[in-house]
C-alpha cells in the first residue's frame, strides 16, 4: 500500500487552528514531480490554511527532489504519497479522502538525437531557407496511449470511485489539430490527451480542463531564461484558435503578437484559481498570454477573465479527431 508521510499539524492545536485545517480543501495533485506539477503544490501550500496539499509522486526520489525544490519550511506540511498512472492498483489510496485533484501527469518525449543531424543537415543544404523538426519517442511503455489516456483515465475512475469533487486536467493547445508538430511528431500526444477530456467530461465529476499554450521557459537554448508568472495579460480561448493564429502571426513576422505561449508559473496559478473560483466548473478552455509587458497584466480576479470566453467552452461534439487520424 501507500505510505503517506505525515503532515505537519499545529503544535499545541488551538480551537481555531483545528477549525482552519477542518475547514481546508483537501486537494491531490497527481504528476506533482514534474516541472507544472510542483509549481501548482507550492502555489497551494503558499495560500496557506485554505488548502491541506496532498502530492503524488512515483518513487522516493522524485518525493525528495519536490520537497528540496519547495523547501522545509513549505514542505512541512505536505503530505506526499506514492503512486504511478501507469499502476492502476497504485491509485485509490491516493484519492481517497480528496475533495478536488490537479491532474498534470503528461507522457515525457524524449529526443531522437540522430535527428537533429538530419535538422541541421536540411538547414545548411538550403542555406537556412526550409527547416524541418526533429523526431521524438517515447520509453517503453510509456507513450501518450499508455500515459495521456489509460493513465488519465484510470485516475479519472479512481476520482469517481473515491467521491472527490472536481477535476482540474491540466491539457495541451492542439486537441483539434491532427497535423500539428505535437501530434504529428510526438505520437499523437494530444490526441491521446483529448480522449481522456471526453472521458472526463462524461464521467459527472465537475470539471476544469485547461489547454495551455507552449509552456515557457521552452526547453532548448532558452531553458535557462526565466517566465515568470504575474508579468503578463493572459487569454483564454477555445478549439485552438490562438495556435491558428500564432502561425499566422509568425509566418507574418510577428512574433511579439503571439499569444499562444504562456508561463508555466501562470498555469499553475490558473489551476489554483479553478479550484475556488464557482465559474470554473465544467469549463474547457485555452490558456495563453501576451509578451511580457504588454497589454494589461493579469491581476488575478479568474472570474472576469472567464467572462471574456462569453460562456463558451471548447468543443467536444465534433467528430471524434482521434478515432478518424489513428
Amino acid at each position: 500500500g501507500l505510505k503517506p508521510s505525515s503532515p505537519r499539524v499545529c503544535p499545541r492545536p488551538s480551537a481555531r487552528c483545528v477549525a482552519l485545517r477542518d475547514l481546508a480543501m483537501q486537494v491531490l495533485v497527481t504528476g506533482a514531480g514534474g516541472k507544472t506539477g510542483c509549481i501548482v503544490v507550492r502555489k497551494l501550500l503558499e495560500r496557506g490554511a485554505g488548502f491541506k496539499v496532498r502530492a503524488m509522486v512515483r518513487s522516493k526520489e522524485s518525493e525528495d527532489s519536490l520537497r528540496e525544490k519547495l523547501g522545509e519550511s513549505l514542505a512541512s506540511s505536505l503530505e506526499v504519497v506514492h503512486g504511478d498512472v501507469l499502476k492502476k492498483e497504485s491509485l485509490p489510496n491516493a484519492f481517497q479522502g480528496v475533495e478536488a485533484a490537479v491532474v498534470v501527469t503528461s507522457a515525457m518525449p524524449q529526443l531522437d538525437k540522430l535527428s537533429l543531424v538530419k535538422v541541421i543537415g536540411v538547414k545548411l543544404l538550403t542555406f537556412g531557407q526550409v527547416s524541418t523538426r526533429p523526431d521524438f519517442y517515447y520509453l517503453e511503455g510509456q507513450s501518450p496511449e499508455h500515459v495521456d489516456w489509460a493513465g488519465q483515465r484510470d485516475q479519472i475512475d479512481a476520482a469517481k470511485a473515491a467521491g472527490v469533487k472536481h477535476i482540474v486536467l491540466v491539457s495541451s493547445m492542439a486537441g483539434t489539430l491532427p497535423e500539428h508538430f505535437l501530434n504529428a511528431n510526438m505520437g499523437r500526444i494530444v490526441l491521446w490527451k483529448r480522449k481522456a477530456e471526453k472521458y472526463l467530461c462524461a464521467s459527472g465529476i465537475p470539471y476544469t480542463i485547461i489547454h495551455p499554450g507552449g509552456l515557457l521557459p521552452h526547453p532548448g537554448p532558452q531553458a535557462n531564461v526565466p517566465a515568470l508568472g504575474g508579468k503578463r495579460q493572459l487569454f483564454l480561448s477555445v478549439d485552438d484558435k490562438l495556435v491558428v493564429e500564432g502561425d499566422k502571426l509568425k509566418e507574418e513576422g510577428k512574433q511579439d503578437q503571439i499569444r499562444s505561449l504562456i508561463p508555466r508559473e501562470d498555469v499553475a496559478e490558473i489551476c489554483v484559481q479553478s479550484l475556488v473560483e464557482p465559474d470554473a466548473k465544467n469549463r474547457a478552455f485555452d490558456l495563453g498570454s501576451g509578451s511580457e509587458g504588454q497589454g494589461d497584466v493579469y491581476t488575478g480576479d479568474f472570474g472576469a477573465l472567464l467572462a471574456t470566453l462569453n460562456g463558451e467552452n471548447c468543443n467536444y461534439d465534433t467528430a471524434d479527431i482521434l478515432a478518424s487520424s489513428l
